[in-house]
């Protein structure tokens, strides 16, 4: 039922109930029901009408509303992804490629040294990262009508299972309406973040991932059983990505936390009391 209609049935429905009673008290129950009494009945029925009929009415416009302004975000933030991501393509990414083309051309015309090599290498890994996240932005991992969170959680797996051939175990307990578009968003961003690093770092052979609700909110974990971390991965220079990551939880006023613990490296979400 569309917004029009529930409108005009909450219009038209009082109005003929209300006109029905009228008539029918006037034409055949003056004799049995006074007129003091039939006054005192009307707004009954028009009380009694309204909870019968116009309440769930009421509560049927309001969900569409609200469907209205969920799509309406994630409308917005789709098209704010677009726009970075070609802003990172026409800004960043080629410059990045310039420079790779301007440090190719320098080494030829020098020797061979380390510094070159190195320099060579980090600009490389900048510019695959830059690409990997113009990739990932105009993937758009934002559930849509079509596309659920489970569903965007299943693609992104069966991607890294086919490109990797790592093995994912996925167990995903929830529910989509407590999740707003936004912490949809964050979270897959996330997952992808952390499958390319056990793509690029970890050397793993299995990732677990787990999804449950909580007391008052939600656990995000993800795991995997690769070569993980000497040291807290967030105090290295180099590590954009982790930090990037740590900032979308924040934006959804959730915690993250990234754990080494019996062979396997643990990478949490969380929001609300656990």
């Amino acid at each position: 039922m569309s917004d029009k209609q529930i409108k005009w049935l909450i219009l038209i429905i009082p109005t003929m109930i209300i006109g029905l009673w009228e008539y029918i008290r006037h034409e055949f129950l003056l004799s049995y029901i006074s007129m003091e009494l039939g006054n005192w009945l009307s707004p009954v029925i028009v009380f009694v009408v309204t909870m019968i009929f116009l309440v769930p009415l009421f509560q049927r416009y309001e969900q569409l509303q609200e469907q209205l302004k969920k799509e309406r975000e994630e409308k917005a933030i789709l098209q704010e992804r677009e726009r970075l991501a070609h802003e990172l393509h026409d800004g960043i990414a080629q410059s990045l490629f310039l420079c790779t083309v301007q440090i190719k051309q320098m080494k030829q015309k020098k020797e061979k040294d380390q510094e070159w090599e190195t320099l060579d290498k980090h600009l490389r890994q900048i510019h695959d990262d830059v690409r990997h996240s113009i990739s990932n932005l105009k993937s758009a991992p934002a559930p849509t009508l079509h596309s659920t969170f489970k569903t965007r959680v299943q693609e992104l797996t069966d991607q890294f299972f086919a490109d990797t051939g790592i093995e994912v175990s996925l167990d995903l307990s929830i529910q989509e309406v407590e999740l707003s578009p936004k912490e949809k968003i964050e979270l897959l961003a996330c997952l992808q973040e952390a499958l390319s690093n056990i793509r690029k770092h970890a050397h793993a052979t299995r990732v677990d991932i787990h999804f449950y609700h909580t007391q008052k909110g939600w656990y995000f974990n993800i795991e995997d059983n690769g070569q993980g971390f000497t040291e807290n991965p967030f105090f290295k220079p180099d590590r954009y990505g982790l930090k990037i990551m740590r900032d979308r939880v924040a934006s959804i006023q959730g915690k993250l936390t990234f754990k080494r613990q019996q062979g396997k490296t643990i990478l949490t979400i969380t929001k609300g009391e656990q």
